[in-house]
């Protein structure tokens, strides 16, 4: 834990050498081929290209991605007691830098960290794209950070400049397009602004926007000065005196030969350590953001969403380099810490997997927002869009969407909701189209829609109906199904004619699968047909869940008769071939949605066919099937992981996706597909080399989490509405919980008042309402299987871990090792309200053996920890201690418990309501 009371500088110099310590021990194993630098969006996305014939980062420039897709000039010197070094950039000839020794590399879901020697100092170089699911505005800002911190090694005092620049290759992939500049000093802030001198809106050449502005900025701090002019004449510059001129060129020009670069220095004077890390922010800014047809066809100009916060940008800027010392590093911190402490539970190659995909996955989205008839953006009306990056450069591809659902779930599911929602906006009027659409469009940021004919029905209305219901069942947000169930059912009644002969029909083109009777393709789409029937369930619609049940109950006997091995102790690949098999990677939403649609023996067999396989694999793993031999998919290994029934088995799919995500013979960021012998692909496979399908990596830790009351939009004044338990059990939302354990508070409070006895006080209104608080260890081991538990919820208490919260609380909870599980939902319960809950329980039990006939404290519209009687009332759990209650008791607490109701409702009614802010601590 950080001591509270210490200075500024002292926490943050504590934080980094803690963050350097965990890099400098164990020594580095992962040794990926791109290394992440700056990524927070589809067209900020820098890379370190670190094969094994690479040179390291103080010799390297960045790439777009991509080592063919181009420089993105970026550099970075130290000078100690008049010595230069490179801690990034190919630039040490002719200019006198001296490389600093890269001695380990450390990579986290937010941060890669290089630890360096710079002659008597030791430093850490770290580059921070912070992932920031709580706080819309923030995660819609494209900035990143690159910070320096160091010791000297002597323990004496030395002189120590740093220094940091861009060049203009930021803004275009065409390096002859001309650009301007301009400088810029705030109360805040000093930054540096680039930008074409013709722009050309929603264009890309080299996959690089030409529609952007480049930031590079600094927080006002003393001793920093800056220049802008050429590249050799200001490192030089910064060489020879340790400072910067304070001057720019107004030479305009194209981006090369001449090279221009936008530089901030920093002295610090003598000094033994970097007390306050020097920290640079970088960003590429596009406003509008995406160009999008409505469902009426009028075309609109959505804006990023930061601009409901922030009028302009320079705001921002202060903002966030205010911030990027402080609470910024401190959350990534502590969220990395919780995503890698749950996930090394399963293994240390699945932690490195979960680390080298979050930032790949969240870097590929555009979170926008309409504009009201004054132009003024409307945070009600989200939408989120994603580019699939080196691939096909499609708008919002939904079999990548499918494939990183768990990232998004993981962390707030409330994105995914965002992403389906444009899709399914634009296919409501499409009558004549009886399943889903591929995408938005094939040219981003031009959301057009795409309502072509197509031989992915099956596959993609799969894809929209489990989605769908995974993000009612993970949010408790039930208005995406409430304002499309009717396509939602357009789409179940395809697969209901369609599924169980899927022939001339192929799974998304990024697989190249195209055979006919695939029995992964009929499975998704049964399984689809099911989410349907828990979609009707949840929207109070049980004669059409009835029959969907019927009907999926009757395509899965189908499909098994067909899909087993003669000796039914596999699935094959194809219907009646005996020799084929396949990666049945859709059995994952079977597992994660708890449908129970294929029965567990059935599971245990692929589990011992997959054993068998793997004795034999490749290095990089399994092919997706045996008539796709050439081609492996990281995403797909890594559904199948996710729900065989041996951990031996899970572990060797996770070891084939590892092998090949730490392999560094191969340029270019961690691809989704892959060959599974060779780690390289044939180029004429339409497949991706950077994809944010990789938040497939996400899979075992999404299968914790726990489920939500579905709640749908309802007239004013009732704004939201429970349909009860949704299948597979349900928790409920903040308001049971909370109801439970403000009942429980007050019951306790009289006790201890009719005792005459202080207590603990505690408020459960104080407790902390992260938008997606972390679970204890305790929760249970990832490898167990889901099962059918009636509360939905793994064994365990559940302790909430507010990360937008005060520093020190975050710092606290990483620490203890509190977090491990982020379930998506911030109004779920913690263990004290777990714990009030089951308190209430007995409570309620010796209420109605009072001579009150009324009913319990609690209506009982889902299940409980304590179980449900035949009665609809809610029953203790075995060894509830037992308590006396008067019936004074009752009715007072019932009297206070009526007021408290209505103050739960308003806090229920605040779910749906635009995603949080940023509030500026």
């Amino acid at each position: 834990m950080v001591p509270s009371g210490l200075p500024l500088g002292s926490v943050l110099l504590l934080l980094y050498w803690a963050a350097m310590v965990s890099s400098q021990s164990p020594v580095q194993t992962f040794f990926p081929a791109s290394i992440p630098l700056s990524v927070r969006s589809p067209y900020l996305s820098a890379w370190q290209n670190s094969t094994n014939i690479s040179a390291p980062l103080p010799l390297s420039w960045p790439n777009f991605w991509m080592p063919q897709q181009g420089v993105m000039g970026w550099a970075g010197k130290i000078r100690v007691d008049n010595q230069s070094y490179s801690w990034l950039g190919n630039d040490t000839d002719p200019h006198p830098f001296t490389p600093a020794n890269v001695t380990n590399v450390q990579i986290t879901p937010t941060r890669s960290t290089y630890v360096m020697q710079a002659g008597p100092l030791n430093i850490s170089v770290t580059f921070l794209s912070p992932i920031e699911p709580a706080d819309w505005v923030l995660q819609s800002l494209p900035f990143s950070y690159v910070s320096v911190a160091g010791e000297s090694l002597d323990g004496k005092t030395h002189s120590v400049q740093l220094y940091s620049d861009i060049s203009a290759e930021w803004v275009s992939g065409d390096r002859t397009s001309i650009v301007q500049w301009s400088q810029h000093t705030s109360s805040g802030s000093v930054y540096h602004q680039i930008q074409l001198q013709s722009p050309e809106q929603d264009v890309e050449i080299n996959s690089q926007a030409q529609d952007g502005v480049a930031y590079y900025a600094m927080k006002q701090r003393p001793g920093m000065t800056w220049q802008i002019a050429g590249d050799a004449d200001t490192r030089d510059y910064f060489h020879q005196q340790g400072t910067l001129a304070n001057k720019l060129s107004n030479a305009y020009g194209p981006i090369k030969p001449a090279y221009s670069v936008f530089a901030i220095a920093v002295d610090l004077g003598q000094i033994q350590a970097i007390s306050e890390p020097v920290t640079w922010a970088v960003g590429y800014v596009r406003d509008p953001s995406t160009k999008y047809t409505a469902s009426d066809g009028s075309v609109q100009q959505l804006r990023p969403y930061y601009t409901t916060k922030y009028s302009d940008i320079v705001t921002a800027i202060d903002d966030i380099t205010s911030a990027s010392d402080d609470t910024t590093l401190q959350k990534a911190i502590a969220l990395d810490e919780a995503i890698i402490g749950n996930a090394s539970q399963v293994s240390s190659n699945y932690a490195d997997l979960v680390s080298l995909s979050a930032r790949q996955t969240w870097g590929s989205l555009d979170i926008a927002v309409t504009t009201d008839a004054s132009g003024k953006p409307d945070p009600s009306d989200v939408r989120i869009f994603m580019k699939d990056i080196g691939s096909t450069a499609r708008v919002n591809p939904v079999e990548r969407i499918y494939a990183a659902m768990p990232a998004f779930l993981y962390l707030n599911a409330s994105y995914l909701g965002s992403l389906l929602s444009p899709l399914l906006d634009a296919q409501d009027a499409t009558n004549g189209q009886v399943y889903a659409a591929p995408d938005l469009g094939q040219q981003y940021p031009v959301a057009s829609g795409d309502t072509s004919p197509h031989n992915q029905g099956i596959e993609q209305s799969g894809n929209m109906l489990i989605m769908l219901y995974a993000h009612a069942r993970f949010s408790g947000d039930g208005s995406l199904l409430q304002q499309h169930y009717g396509l939602a059912q357009r789409w179940a009644d395809y697969l209901v004619n369609s599924t169980l002969a899927p022939n001339k029909q192929s799974v998304a083109s990024a697989d190249v699968e195209t055979t006919p009777n695939m029995t992964n393709l009929a499975l998704k789409g049964i399984i689809g047909v099911k989410a349907m029937a828990e979609i009707s369930r949840a929207m109070g619609k049980d004669s059409d869940a009835r029959s969907y049940d019927s009907k999926a109950t009757s395509l899965i006997g189908g499909w098994q008769s067909h899909a087993l091995s003669s000796d039914q102790q596999h699935i094959l690949g194809t219907y009646g071939d005996q020799q084929s098999w396949a990666l049945m990677y859709n059995l994952y939403a079977d597992r994660l949605l708890g449908t129970n649609v294929v029965d567990q023996a059935i599971l245990q067999g692929q589990t011992a066919f997959y054993k068998n396989l793997l004795s034999s694999a490749p290095v990089f793993g399994l092919p997706i099937d045996s008539q796709t031999s050439q081609l492996a998919s990281a995403a797909w290994t890594l559904f199948t992981a996710a729900v065989v029934q041996d951990n031996e088995v899970r572990n060797g799919l996770i070891k084939g996706a590892w092998n090949r995500a730490s392999s560094n013979q191969t340029a270019g960021p961690f691809p989704s597909e892959y060959g599974p012998g060779t780690g390289v692909i044939a180029s004429d496979m339409r497949v991706s080399f950077f994809s944010p399908a990789v938040g497939a990596m996400f899979s075992l830790l999404a299968l914790n989490l726990r489920n939500t009351t579905i709640t749908f939009p309802q007239s004013k004044g009732n704004k939201h509405k429970s349909r009860g338990a949704i299948a597979g059990g349900v928790v409920g939302g903040i308001a049971a919980l909370a109801l439970a354990g403000l009942a429980v508070f007050l019951f306790r409070r009289r006790q201890r008042r009719s005792r005459a006895r202080e207590g603990e006080k505690h408020d459960i209104l104080d407790e902390p309402r992260s938008p997606f608080p972390y679970a204890s260890p305790s929760q249970g081991s990832l490898s167990a299987a889901r099962g059918t538990e009636t509360t939905g919820v793994a064994a365990g208490n559940t302790s909430a871990v507010d990360v937008s919260s005060s520093p020190n609380a975050v710092a606290s909870a990483v620490a203890s090792h509190s977090a491990a599980v982020p379930p998506v939902d911030g109004r779920q319960g913690s263990a004290k309200m777990r714990e009030l809950e089951q308190l209430l329980n007995a409570c309620s039990t010796r209420q109605r053996a009072s001579s009150d006939p009324s009913p319990g404290l609690i209506p009982a519209t889902g299940s409980s920890a304590g179980g449900t009687s035949a009665s609809g009332g809610v029953q203790p759990s075995p060894g509830t201690p037992a308590s006396s209650l008067s019936n004074t008791d009752v009715h007072g607490l019932r009297a206070e418990m009526e007021n408290l109701r209505r103050v739960m409702q308003e806090m229920q009614a605040e779910r749906l309501e635009p995603p949080p802010e940023y509030t500026a601590s």
